[in-house]
């Protein structure tokens, strides 16, 4: 369900997280969910997290589980003369979460279609403009 986050071991024990724990990767603008990997292969101060196919807000354009880093990603574009998103290399911070804290205070987060290969399974979606 969750998409991987690597997280060196220095900066995982700091933080109390450990491999396989579900972890909020997270700045100003909102957070996204993944599943802890804690691994020498990153280097301490970084996390790394692929960019997630699936939308699944819990806290609709501020917490996100489905891995979908434009949740906390710049708004800038790459350049005045490209429109790409700057995806990697911003700051965040990373956190270990309590799922079932989650799963009490937003129950209708949790009780949407699923299917453990594909994600979110949607049929409509109506999300408040103003946010």
């Amino acid at each position: 369900m969750y998409e991987p986050v690597w997280i060196n071991p220095a900066d995982a024990a700091a933080r109390g997280i450990k491999h396989g724990d579900i972890v909020n990767i997270f700045n100003e603008r909102g957070g996204v969910m993944g599943g802890a990997y804690i691994t020498e292969r990153i280097m301490p101060g970084a996390v790394y997290q692929d960019h997630g196919a699936r939308y699944d807000p819990i806290i609709a354009g501020k917490l996100d589980r489905g891995g979908s880093n434009n949740t906390i990603c710049p708004t800038k574009v790459t350049s005045r003369h490209a429109a790409g998103e700057v995806t990697s290399g911003f700051l965040v911070q990373i956190e270990k979460v309590d799922i079932g804290e989650l799963m009490d205070k937003y129950p209708e987060a949790f009780k949407r279609p699923y299917s453990p290969s594909a994600g979110l399974i949607l049929s409509s979606w109506v999300e408040d403009k103003n946010i």
